[in-house]
């Protein structure tokens, strides 16, 4: 097996064609919409949701067999089709256009491969296994899902947020700093969606002197909730 290189793609306004219209091409038309991509979907049959999406003018369909010539334009390309001959045809016609492939559960055929994915927001933690074990991809996200809340989203937005006002008032915070302010007592407020005061929280901790164990002990809220 290849040794994949890791990356995440930007693939907003970029015109992607998914070959396939059953319940697989179908997560992959939605991953790409969710990523912001202009998606070109070929296929004589799709599901319901493929073919509402059509409708709405939401991606491009064309009702029919792939034919050579359909990934022209494109900028990445996804065979999702029980058809060997069809996507090993679509594997070539990308090679020949230098546009990345991946076909669906075929690792040989393809230039990329999708990890299996947690979303919390900004947040996007991407478990691959080279293609050897999807079962096992899948085994570790759900770990992942466990570990890595829903309140890391808001964690997220709260992080952003204190970087932009570092930045307004010219100041910058170590990485060992932002470690030691990235705490269980922050998440908690988060998780309590007390936002607000986390923001406030993480500030000041960040603009605050002194070391580790300074930190430490302002790391608490005291027991009404108010931040330090």
């Amino acid at each position: 097996m290849p040794s994949y290189y890791p990356v995440f793609l930007n693939l907003q306004d970029r015109r992607c064609v998914v070959i396939g219209g059953g319940d697989v091409a179908e997560r992959k038309v939605l991953a790409l919409r969710d990523c912001g991509a202009r998606v070109t979907l070929v296929s004589p049959d799709v599901t319901p949701t493929l073919q509402r999406l059509a409708d709405e003018n939401a991606l491009e369909l064309r009702r029919r067999a792939y034919q050579a010539g359909d990934l022209a334009g494109a900028w990445l390309a996804i065979a999702a089709t029980d058809d060997t001959a069809v996507n090993q045809a679509v594997q070539r016609e990308a090679e020949e256009r230098g546009i990345f492939v991946n076909v669906v559960d075929v690792s040989p055929l393809c230039s990329f491969i999708a990890p299996s994915i947690v979303r919390r927001g900004e947040i996007t933690l991407a478990v691959s296994t080279g293609g050897v074990g999807p079962a096992l991809a899948r085994h570790i996200r759900e770990k992942l899902e466990r570990v890595v809340g829903p309140e890391y989203a808001g964690l997220a937005r709260v992080v952003a947020d204190a970087r932009k006002a570092l930045h307004a008032r010219g100041k910058r915070a170590s990485p060992e700093r932002w470690r030691e302010c990235l705490n269980d007592s922050l998440l908690e407020l988060v998780r309590q969606e007390r936002l607000d005061e986390a923001r406030d929280y993480l500030l000041q901790n960040l603009l605050r002197e002194g070391g580790r164990s300074r930190m430490a002990a302002s790391a608490r809220p005291g027991p009404t909730g108010d931040t330090p």
